[in-house]
């Protein structure tokens, strides 16, 4: 744990991007990433029994590694190291030409027991119980993929089958990849493994690993100046795994939340070495323990005086435990964060790793991590994203395995779940989904190589974006998902843009789902559409089961908006959320059967989660007179999503305005209308450029000053100063006076790093509200420009969603 800063200390931080970018090599887009992902989709989609694969295969893929395997034969597609590096942007959007490049080496992993010689033929099909989903994602992210396959079959040369299993751990950082092998069996075996002309050979212990395309000199152990930490060497994972105290709250149980340590931050230095001639790769693993406040924590790396330096941290998570899943080593709760740090020659450098709670500056943070289901089941890849550490706000199940959407568990803020103690977990209105397709034969039409790109976990807006495209690769997908920072309800930013490369007929199409087919919780008895001046209609459709109560009703004017109220009480099932969702269209641009388009359509449809527990979804789609989607045909759109509890005694947050608000208007369209009304932002700069309106994105003039006016807005705006020197020495002034919400020092805004271009964005959460207000930035100057619209618009790319085309 970081002590008071002693005198002096402040000759260890690194003033400006000269000397901060110099103490590591850059996490370059041709280098710092590496990404995992099922190339013909997920094994199986369980509310899709037509969804089948033709193989079960994985890939995996850095800058310089490329590793493919069908996890069903046990067969090596590809693996190898490129011959120049792979661009992450190319990656993302599907391109496996380099994959397929690579050789196809033999993965030979053998058993020898009592003189006979018994092969890995296979692993086993899926078992009946999901709970031992043989291949298991155990860490994802930014730089760590880390996934088992396991129920490894034998067979010796007259195909008989050996008693004993095994399993197969893969691990791979930008730089290595490290294969491990296990077996379980009762009687002495020796385990080999050996991939084309790598070989390693195990004893008794029934463990055999190789770890390839690394650098042979492994970087020296972290150490920890203030104590609180040791380092050890993951033989697993290829990296140090940081071991971190985490002293207790005062009468905390470990593992428990304590809501009096809301604003609990901590910190542990710790210092990296390279004392060799040559740049040198230092993979790193924090795990801190024991954890709490899990569902809402994020990481960062900061310098000694705790200012965040906007270097990537990857954050995987864990909390599942089942009483039948003894043999399964991940579950149970732990957090590991992965960072991949590169120094120069003959540098020794001091950071801060810093863990923030259910706040970061007073104000409940945001964060998305990856959350494994070892101990759950399924165990696909899945997200988790929430505001504060009260639970859950939204999560992500991309590969749509569970209820066949993408979108599952959604939950109101700050509001009391199934006991009325302030900081438990609220209960679920799920779900939701992007391009629902349902083809004209009815078959629900899947997706594949759905890839994740972890922009930022937080704390104080989230960026994540997911690439995908249907199975036949008729429409290509990119969806960018943001939770902000803040104290009042729960919104949820989507960029999204659909590309038709294909010509698509359906018997059900929609490019947006609020509450879908087999997840939608909430009983709504009324929809109401409207836009910024108010409402338009409203009306209570009658619930059947996947049939159309209203099809192709246009959302137009400005800021169009549609809302789910009005909550049964009587068709709420234990664990169900009382509350509202809506759904507003911030912008919505395309062309759809060759014509341009200005505004989605919405359609309401029953759907049945349980006998007799009709609820109903919404669906943007298209105009009625649109039959067929033609190559070239696309939609791009901002969305955003809110929560609200139905009932205004409910929400135990310490937002006065928001409290006010639910008073008057909860379980009706009203706080719908006033987020689309209110925080519709029109930013006007006199210095710099504004980039979006809604999250706040500005460009300060190259010498380092902004300044703009907004009128209104409504709670915590997220704001963004992009393309900034460096993560430090600015100033930030809100209608006159400094902004400075920090609790321990330095721990109110958000760095994020662009290594494409050398410097950061830093973000803000602003209180607005109503009246003009003024917004001035002042920093070090910087010579990075952007990118010239007219050029983007000459590239085919949309200048209305400059970072999906970035």
């Amino acid at each position: 744990m970081i002590p008071r800063l002693p005198p002096g200390l402040a000759r260890l931080v690194l003033a400006g991007a000269a000397g901060w970018a110099a103490a590591f090599g850059a996490d370059s887009s041709a280098g710092g990433f590496s990404l995992a992902w099922w190339r013909e989709g997920p094994p199986y989609v369980r509310r899709a029994p037509e969804w089948k694969p033709h193989r079960e295969v994985l890939c995996f893929q850095s800058g310089k590694i490329g590793f493919v395997i069908d996890t069903l034969s046990f067969r090596v597609l590809h693996a190898g190291v490129f011959a120049s590096a792979a661009k992450k942007s190319a990656v993302l959007t599907g391109d496996d030409d380099a994959l397929r490049q690579l050789p196809s080496p033999l993965l030979d992993l053998r058993v020898s027991q009592g003189g006979t010689v018994w092969r890995c033929v296979g692993r086993n099909a899926r078992p009946s119980s999901d709970l031992y989903f043989p291949v298991r994602v155990i860490e994802s992210g930014r730089y760590l993929q880390h996934i088992v396959i396991d129920d490894l079959v034998f067979e010796d040369e007259t195909q008989r089958r050996w008693t004993g299993s095994g399993a197969l751990r893969i691990a791979l950082w930008p730089d290595r990849l490290v294969l491990t092998a296990s077996v379980r069996s009762n009687d002495a075996s020796v385990l080999s493994i050996r991939l084309g002309e790598h070989q390693s050979t195990a004893g008794a212990a029934g463990v055999a690993r190789l770890e390839l395309f690394a650098d042979p000199e492994r970087p020296p152990a972290p150490t920890f100046p203030d104590g609180g930490g040791h380092a050890i060497w993951d033989e697993v994972r290829g990296a140090w795994r940081l071991v971190l105290r985490v002293p207790p709250a005062a009468g905390q149980i470990p593992g428990s939340y304590v809501m009096a340590d809301r604003d609990r931050l901590d910190r542990w230095r710790f210092t990296v070495r390279n004392p060799t001639s040559r740049p040198l790769a230092v993979p790193l693993l924090f795990a801190p323990e024991p954890m709490s406040g899990i569902t809402g924590v994020t990481a960062m790396l900061c310098d000694p005086d705790g200012v965040p330096t906007g270097w990537p941290v990857q954050l995987s998570k864990n909390w599942h435990v089942h009483a039948d899943a003894a043999r399964l080593p991940e579950q149970g709760t732990w957090l590991h964060a992965a960072s991949h740090l590169v120094l120069p020659p003959h540098t020794e450098r001091t950071l801060a790793f810093a863990l923030t709670y259910a706040r970061w500056g007073g104000v409940p943070a945001a964060s998305h991590a990856q959350l494994s289901l070892v101990g759950w089941g399924h165990n696909q890849f899945w997200d988790q994203a929430a505001v504060g550490s009260f639970g859950e706000s939204i999560c992500f199940e991309p590969g749509r395995v569970q209820r066949r959407c993408f979108i599952t568990d959604i939950r109101p803020l700050m509001t009391f779940g199934k006991t009325r103690e302030t900081g438990t977990w609220p209960n679920n209105g799920g779900g939701g989904d992007f391009l629902l397709w349902i083809d004209p034969a009815g078959k629900w039409r899947g997706f594949t190589g759905t890839r994740t790109d972890y922009r930022s976990p937080g704390p104080c807006l989230t960026d994540v974006e997911y690439h995908e495209q249907t199975a036949g690769g008729e429409i290509a997908s990119r969806v960018r998902v943001r939770v902000p920072r803040t104290d009042d309800y729960l919104r949820v930013f989507f960029q999204v843009r659909f590309d038709v490369r294909a010509p698509v007929r359906w018997q059900r199409f929609a490019f947006f789902q609020l509450g879908t087919d087999f997840y939608n919780f909430t009983p709504a008895r009324k929809v109401a559409i409207g836009d910024r001046a108010g409402l338009r209609e409203e009306w209570t459709p009658t619930a059947r089961k996947l049939s159309y109560s209203r099809q192709g009703v246009p959302l137009t004017g400005e800021q169009p908006w549609v809302s789910l109220h009005d909550v049964d009480p009587s068709a709420l099932r234990p664990g169900n959320a009382a509350a509202t969702r809506g759904l507003i269209v911030r912008s919505w641009q395309g062309r759809l059967n060759g014509k341009s388009t200005h505004h989605p359509h919405v359609s309401a449809i029953g759907t049945e989660i349980a006998p007799g527990n009709l609820t109903t979804a919404l669906e943007l789609g298209l105009p009625p007179d649109v039959t067929e989607l033609q190559p070239g045909d696309f939609v791009a759109a901002e969305l955003e999503l809110v929560m609200f509890p139905a009932n205004a005694a409910d929400y135990w947050g310490g937002n006065q305005r928001f409290r006010a608000a639910l008073a008057e208007g909860a379980d009706t369209w009203r706080l719908v209308h006033a987020e689309a009304d209110q925080n519709a932002l029109a930013p006007q700069a006199t210095i710099g450029t504004v980039e979006s309106n809604y999250p706040l994105r500005v460009r300060p003039a190259p010498d380092g000053r902004a300044s703009f006016t907004v009128v209104g807005g409504l709670g915590y705006a997220p704001l963004t100063f992009t393309g900034v020197a460096q993560p430090r020495s600015f100033t930030l002034r809100v209608d006159g006076a400094p902004l400075d919400q920090s609790v321990h020092g330095n721990d109110y805004w958000q760095a994020d790093h662009d290594p494409a271009t050398g410097t950061w964005d830093l973000t803000f959460n602003i209180p607005l509200g109503p009246g003009l207000h003024r917004v001035e930035w002042s920093a070090p100057a910087t010579t990075v420009r952007p990118q010239p619209a007219a050029r983007l618009r000459a590239e085919g790319k949309s200048t209305a969603l400059p970072l999906l085309t970035r």
